[in-house]
């Protein structure tokens, strides 16, 4: 499980990043929250997957 964080730079723009060693930059705060949730859910569910078989 991947669990992404954001945080707020100077000039405005965000960082979204993950223990797991994801990380980008968006222009906004709104657009990385929603990258890090994005990232929370794709690995969830990728687990999910992987643990049925």
């Amino acid at each position: 499980m991947c669990y992404a964080d954001t945080a707020t730079n100077p000039d405005g723009t965000a960082d979204a990043s993950c223990y797991c060693g994801w990380q980008n930059t968006y222009a906004t705060p709104a657009a990385a929250d929603t990258a890090a949730e994005s990232h929370q859910r794709a690995t969830d569910d990728a687990e999910r997957e992987y643990a049925h078989h």
